[in-house]
């Protein structure tokens, strides 16, 4: 629990010691506080002496305790290390046109929303043999990050190589 202490320069701080004796024999102290003045560690102490005996059958005893803290600046915390991104590959250079029926199957695919993503264009690609395109789209999608739709794919594609084969 939060405490709000004034905590002028030759401020006191003070806390109770009870120790508790339980019916069976077993002994426990505890410490409570810090609190801003002798009254209420005084309080704590009497608070379990009459639950051990109400509620418990045993004792309990206590003292109070006063401290003068002494503060120092905490040290700061080790800067957050960042972590240095690679460099992602060039995008595949252009190396010729490419095919209408590839730029209109894809463009089919992506209409019947069987392909929504790079990588399932890709896909399609090399499934229908077409293995140079499927490289640049993969090349590409890697230069993105993974950050690559179905139709930024297309236009990838008809920038690649505007002219038929």
């Amino acid at each position: 629990m939060a405490r709000n202490i004034g905590m002028a320069p030759d401020a006191q701080v003070w806390r109770a010691v009870v120790t508790k004796t339980f019916s069976d024999g077993v002994t426990e102290t505890v410490y409570e506080g810090p609190y801003d003045k002798a009254a209420k560690a005084r309080g704590r102490v009497t608070f379990w002496r009459n639950w051990m005996t109400d509620r418990h059958g045993g004792t309990a005893k206590g003292h109070i305790e006063r401290a003068k803290p002494v503060w120092e600046k905490a040290p700061d915390p080790a800067p957050r290390r960042t972590p240095v991104k690679e460099t992602a590959p060039a995008p595949a250079a252009p190396t010729g046109p490419v095919d209408r029926t590839v730029l209109r199957m894809v463009s089919l695919a992506i209409d019947n929303r069987d392909v929504t993503h790079g990588r399932h264009v890709a896909d399609l690609l090399t499934k229908h043999g077409h293995c140079e395109e499927a490289e640049a789209v993969t090349a590409e999608l890697r230069a993105r990050n993974g950050h690559l739709s179905a139709r930024q794919a297309l236009t990838f594609l008809e920038q690649r190589g505007s002219g038929a084969r």
